[in-house]
């Protein structure tokens, strides 16, 4: 399965359209942010699967793509080699072992995000209060289990900054989501022209991550409505019956059907997950 290039910003556009979620990209000086778990870019330009989203290989193994409207009305798309998963050394470091939280790795969702520094640099970071969903390797094996914890830190900093020059992740990563390059390397650079230049007057960012595959499935479907998910960070309508049938099942509030998928909604979809057996995913079909 090959995805190519050409009208892929109108095909995201969709994509998060059908998944409840929010887009930026609406009109002039905006960005849309989403990371391709298991994704590479081809040498013609096409993007294909690559790799195993549940697998730590230690590279960079996926892709963002950044799409949007320059100030002038004109359209844009930009695809940068990154990683959403933290690199082996921080995963299987002594800090962690037996500390009961694990090195976090952030799950398929959509998150705020806001210009600020990561140390010295300029960078995207979480927004204030604006909780993660991730997944904490508390047993170091380097595999992302849904027996390890699930986890919603909002003050830790898993920002976006640049990685790395070299082909593997390392030390540059506990958890954040970075570009390959390096801080100088023209990728980095690109990046951070359009979200501190090209988009001066956006104030947030909904990042998004998302497994290349299951885009593709979506892409290729005739049918799209059997491809239509909730997780979190959807909001609207679909989020609501949801929350309903949660809070008739008991493992939700009737007080807090708000429409966002949220920590407390993303918890009761886990419960009801468990207890009905199916695997924990915090990840549900959309109510017809």
């Amino acid at each position: 399965m090959a995805i190519a290039l050409d009208g892929l910003s109108h095909k995201l556009e969709a994509f998060l359209a059908d998944q409840s979620f929010r887009c930026d990209a609406t009109g002039p000086g905006t960005a849309q942010i989403v990371m391709f778990r298991a994704c590479r870019q081809n040498k013609d330009g096409s993007l294909s699967v690559f790799g195993d989203p549940l697998k730590y290989s230690g590279r960079y193994d996926d892709l963002l793509v950044v799409f949007g409207k320059k100030t002038n009305g004109a359209r844009y798309l930009a695809c940068y080699e990154a990683s959403a998963k933290p690199g082996l050394e921080w995963i299987r470091h002594s800090s962690y072992r037996g500390s009961n939280r694990g090195c976090p790795t952030v799950q398929p969702g959509q998150y705020k995000y806001v210009r600020g520094m990561h140390g010295a640099h300029e960078a995207l970071r979480q927004a204030y209060k604006a909780p993660v969903c991730v997944i904490r390797d508390l047993d170091q094996d380097a595999k992302l289990e849904l027996s390890d914890l699930v986890d919603y830190p909002w003050s830790t900093g898993i920002n976006i900054h640049a990685g790395g020059t070299s082909d593997w992740i390392g030390y540059n990563s506990s958890g954040c989501q970075v570009i390959r390059g390096g801080w100088g390397g023209a990728a980095w650079k690109g990046f951070h022209r359009i979200v501190y230049t090209v988009t001066r007057e956006q104030n947030v960012f909904h990042y998004t991550v998302v497994d290349f595959a299951e885009f593709g499935r979506w892409h290729d479907a005739q049918d799209k409505t059997a491809h239509r998910f909730l997780r979190f960070g959807s909001y609207g309508k679909h989020v609501t019956a949801l929350q309903a049938f949660l809070s008739r099942a008991g493992y939700y509030g009737a007080a807090m059907c708000d429409g966002e998928f949220g920590r407390v909604t993303d918890e009761g979809v886990r419960m009801w997950q468990k207890a009905t057996g199916q695997s924990p995913t915090g990840i549900v079909e959309q109510l017809s």
